[in-house]
């Protein structure tokens, strides 16, 4: 025991020195520069794998509305009034449509005390859009959604990731719907319109449609359904999940 602590005190000793003769070379100065390892997150998906969906079956969520083939309907068509991209799929649906759960899942929100914004204020909201140089988060989920219903579907819908649905221009949504409900594939959510468009805060009904996303997320990834494709091979995706 005693001999044990002489070699630590003797260590001890050395490592003093070494530390005096040498200070950047010193065991002590050498830890001293070692950094804590934060492992990097994970990288930004940019660009959708069709591999991802390739078992996937949606139903229309507006019956007898296909999907559009006009690239400005879907997924990366530019929004320049608002220095945007297009996230999801504009369905041809008149005003008031029935709007269907394409899956089943869990309501996560819907907007019942939605109220339509002036349009001086919406206006205001896309120039200050224009000045950040894209779409905030806050601008484009609380007023160009307009009201809308979200539904999250859970991890088993496309392997590997939870997927969320959204619907939105919402012209009503059922009364029965709140966060923490469930609904069934086919379930009545509510119908089109176009609300958060400038027509609606107008007080007109022109260019009504059902908006639909769905948003795919994994570790620090969130992605939208299609993101970075091109035609055809977007509109071929898209069409093959909804074709029943």
């Amino acid at each position: 025991m005693k001999f044990i602590i002489s070699i630590l005190l003797a260590n001890g000793i050395l490592l003093q020195a070494q530390a005096i003769e040498r200070p950047k070379n010193s065991p002590l100065s050498i830890l001293s520069t070692i950094e804590r390892y934060n492992p990097k997150e994970d990288s930004t998906i940019v660009r959708f794998n069709k591999n991802w969906v390739d078992s996937l079956t949606l139903r229309l969520p507006c019956d007898n509305v296909p999907v559009p083939k006009r690239a400005m309907r879907l997924p990366n068509a530019p929004r320049d009034y608002r220095s945007g991209i297009h996230r999801g799929v504009d369905f041809f649906a008149n005003w008031g449509t029935p709007v269907r759960a394409v899956a089943d899942g869990i309501i996560i929100r819907a907007d019942h005390d939605y109220e339509e914004v002036p349009a001086e204020f919406r206006e205001g909201l896309l120039e200050a859009s224009s000045r950040v140089g894209h779409t905030p988060s806050d601008i484009f989920n609380s007023i160009l959604l307009g009201q809308a219903i979200f539904i999250d579907h859970g991890f088993d819908l496309v392997p590997g990731f939870r997927s969320i649905t959204i619907y939105a221009h919402l012209s009503y949504i059922e009364k029965n719907l709140r966060p923490g409900t469930k609904v069934l594939r086919g379930d009545l959510l509510g119908g089109s319109g176009n609300t958060g468009m400038r027509e609606s805060t107008l007080g007109s009904k022109a260019g009504s449609h059902l908006h639909w996303e769905m948003i795919l997320q994994k570790g620090s990834d969130e992605i939208y359904l299609g993101k970075g494709m091109s035609n055809p091979e977007l509109y071929d995706m898209i069409a093959k999940i909804f074709k029943e």
